[in-house]
Parts: structure tokens; C-alpha cells; sequence
């Protein structure tokens, strides 16, 4: 059961980062929030166009959500390792690690498709 848990995770931190760095989303709301968040700063607008960067922190926010508001279900990679110890913030530094590790290989991964599949034009 970890390991789907574990699947479902990374999906879903991969899938929130591919949407708020590179969606336009409903509306234009993921592209206006990434306009404004460049207007606030160079450097925060970069953090919603890095798909290093983003994923990084979803790690470390989704980790202590897990750990301080839902204690009882472990959910995020590293919370199911120190599940019943007081090492949250470890937790929290692997969990992000482990989110930016794994967003990097699946977004490159899904570059080199991009780029190597042939594209046919209908005649």
C-alpha cells in the first residue's frame, strides 16, 4: 500500500508543477499568476517557472501539512520513513529533495519524448 501512496504522490507533485509552471489554466489564472509573481520580483517569478524550483517547495510545504495537520496518515515519502518520531524537520528537507529529484528526471524525461518523437502531417 506504501507504494501506490508513494506513486500517487509523485504524480501528484509532479502534476500541481507542470500546471502552475507551464499551464495556462482556466481563465489564464496559472499565467496571470505567474505574471504577477515576476511584477513582485525577478526571483519569485522564477520559483513559478522552475520546474526545479516549484516542486521543491510543494515538497517541503506538503510535508509539514502531513506531518502537523494529518499526522495519523503518513502521505509524503520521508514522513512514511519517520512516521512516530519527532524528526519532522528532517522529513521535511527529504521530502523536498525528493520532490525536485523527481520532477527534474520526469520533466526530462518527458523533454526527450517531446523532442525525439517525429511528427506526420496529414497530406
Amino acid at each position: 500500500m506504501e507504494w501506490l501512496t508513494l506513486l500517487a504522490y509523485t504524480f501528484f507533485v509532479y502534476g500541481i508543477s507542470i500546471l502552475f509552471t507551464q499551464s495556462i489554466g482556466p481563465f489564464s489564472i496559472f499565467f496571470r499568476l505567474r505574471a504577477w509573481a515576476e511584477r513582485v520580483g525577478p526571483n519569485f517569478g522564477l520559483l513559478f517557472k522552475c520546474m526545479t524550483c516549484f516542486p521543491t517547495n510543494v515538497g517541503w510545504i506538503f510535508s509539514l501539512f502531513n506531518w502537523f495537520v494529518i499526522p495519523t496518515i503518513p502521505v509524503s515519502p520521508f514522513n512514511m520513513v519517520f512516521h512516530g518520531t519527532d524528526l519532522w524537520w528532517v522529513a521535511m528537507i527529504l521530502d523536498a529533495c525528493y520532490c525536485a529529484g523527481v520532477c527534474h528526471l520526469l520533466w526530462n524525461i518527458d523533454d526527450y519524448i517531446d523532442k525525439n518523437t517525429p511528427i506526420y502531417e496529414d497530406e
